[in-house]
């Protein structure tokens, strides 16, 4: 190929294999479709604990829409195997996966700072804030992106099948590519989490705990106290937490990412290889998605507070809140704005939804 997308990786996708027999080569369509299917099917258990925010933000809508194409997809090979008598499976298996994967390859980047740019002006972190223009804006962002990207990848990807050899047999492949960008991300956020948490190793198994109890008890109904002593008794110690703030949420975030990440950083050091296709889900979509929730909120937690619905439904975010500060959730969540300011009085007064 002679243009190289600069946010992918070029590799070969093996769609025709000599077999046994020479004569009667191994058609791998069946075998893509398997992988297709069984990303459509990780992507349904993301979408059943991301449902309530999914399509809250620009990140979400992205989401959703690499649902709906990953359906596309799945249907697309799903008819190049029943017609594969027909129609030059070869040919049409090259087409779909080279463009399939150049598409899915350009996507994750401009989605990311999208996402960032999203997050920097939602309304105060809430998806409650979120209006019809906000969301007609949503979509048209979307449309835009999948276009650009498609047009793209028409006029630049070579979706020609190739013959090579392999152990002596001849096999034919097309160029399909991997996302540079999904692998750089998840093997820099390990290694920044798992830094961060390395710091405070000996105190993470402490605050684990604590942040379960506070999870616990969030639910919990508490008559009401005057005294501001109550917001001690249920964590068990009183004053200001020594945890900073971004720890507490890094701790948040990597008790529900840390072993997507693990998966990710392991295959990157055995050289394991994924096309974009496939690497590209809602399963990454989900951990970006929550990572720019969690940046957002830190920068912005003086003047949001934990009074939120979040567009993250896979963090607890008000929990680590609490976590650092040394309250407890019990109380809060019964509070309305106006007395939650009175109680806690923070430095920044906590804007009004």
């Amino acid at each position: 190929m002679s243009n190289q997308h600069a946010s992918s990786a070029i590799m070969m996708a093996v769609i025709w294999s000599p077999g046994t027999n020479e004569n009667f080569p191994h058609d791998e369509t069946l075998q893509y479709l398997l992988i297709l299917c069984s990303k459509v099917a990780l992507n349904t258990f993301v979408l059943s604990f991301w449902r309530h925010s999914i399509l809250k933000s620009l990140l979400g809508l992205c989401s959703a829409s690499m649902y709906v194409a990953d359906v596309l997809l799945v249907s697309a090979v799903t008819n190049a195997w029943l017609f594969k008598e027909h129609l030059p499976t070869s040919t049409s298996m090259c087409f779909i996966l080279a463009h399939g994967s150049a598409v899915y390859a350009l996507l994750p980047l401009p989605v990311l700072i999208a996402g960032a740019f999203d997050y920097a002006s939602y309304p105060h972190l809430d998806t409650s804030s979120s209006s019809r223009r906000r969301a007609v804006s949503y979509g048209i962002v979307v449309v835009l992106l999948w276009a650009l990207a498609c047009c793209y990848t028409y006029n630049y990807t070579d979706t020609q099948p190739m013959e090579t050899y392999k152990d002596d047999m001849r096999v034919l492949v097309c160029h399909v590519h991997g996302s540079s960008v999904v692998f750089q991300f998840t093997l820099h956020l390990s290694i920044a989490v798992g830094f961060i948490l390395l710091l405070y190793f000996k105190k993470t198994i402490v605050w684990t705990r604590k942040a379960n109890k506070l999870a616990e008890l969030r639910n919990t109904v508490f008559a009401p106290v005057k005294d501001q002593n109550f917001l001690c008794d249920q964590v068990g110690e009183c004053g200001n937490s020594e945890i900073p703030l971004f720890v507490s949420l890094t701790l948040g975030f990597a008790l529900n990412w840390m072993p997507y990440l693990l998966m990710c950083l392991a295959c990157a050091l055995v050289g394991f290889v994924v096309p974009a296709y496939a690497s590209v889900n809602l399963l990454w979509m989900a951990c970006a998605n929550s990572l720019l929730v969690g940046i957002a909120f830190w920068f912005r937690s003086d003047s949001t507070g934990p009074l939120r619905k979040f567009p993250d439904d896979t963090c607890l975010w008000n929990i680590y809140w609490h976590l650092s500060k040394g309250t407890s959730p019990t109380v809060d969540a019964k509070l309305t704005t106006k007395l939650y300011i009175r109680v806690h009085k923070p430095t920044v007064p906590f804007q009004e939804i």
